[in-house]
């Protein structure tokens, strides 16, 4: 039975490592659209986003579907935005990031953590275990000696 309690404290400190957090909340952003010449998006084209005088990139990835770059400019005026396709067409483009408008008050839901906390989840995991243990000795039969 220890060992049983010994395996099941080991996998519980174990089950934290595949956590992921997110939190959502409202951000001004800018959103650079790019297409061809015939007006059809530039979707799902490798780009790479450079704050200007850095020499390494912010932000590197692919546009979406709509041929759209989305990032959050933060204290940062002015980019270089460089976007790419396997044959070599493509954009180097310098351009200065329009000022951020007023941002809405956050309210608690929208920034509020993913899921409960840490200290709830443990405080429930050894409700589990205690519980598991109680039906356990109820369902076992002592032997009465005489």
């Amino acid at each position: 039975m220890r060992i049983a309690i010994s395996l099941l404290l080991l996998w519980a400190g174990l089950a934290s490592a595949h956590e992921v957090h997110h939190a959502v909340t409202p951000a001004a952003a800018v959103v650079v659209k790019l297409s061809y010449a015939d007006g059809k998006p530039f979707a799902y084209e490798k780009y790479e986003l450079t704050p200007d005088g850095a020499a390494v990139p912010m932000q590197v990835g692919n546009s979406d579907a709509a041929g759209r770059v989305v990032f959050i400019p933060g204290a940062v005026a002015n980019w270089r935005l460089k976007a790419y396709t396997a044959d070599g067409h493509g954009v180097d483009l310098r351009f200065a990031a329009p000022a951020a408008a007023a941002q809405p008050a956050t309210t608690a839901a929208s920034s509020a953590a993913s899921g409960p906390s840490r200290a709830s989840l443990l405080l429930f995991g050894l409700g589990l275990l205690l519980a598991a243990f109680g039906l356990l000795q109820l369902s076992i039969k002592k032997k009465v000696t005489p």
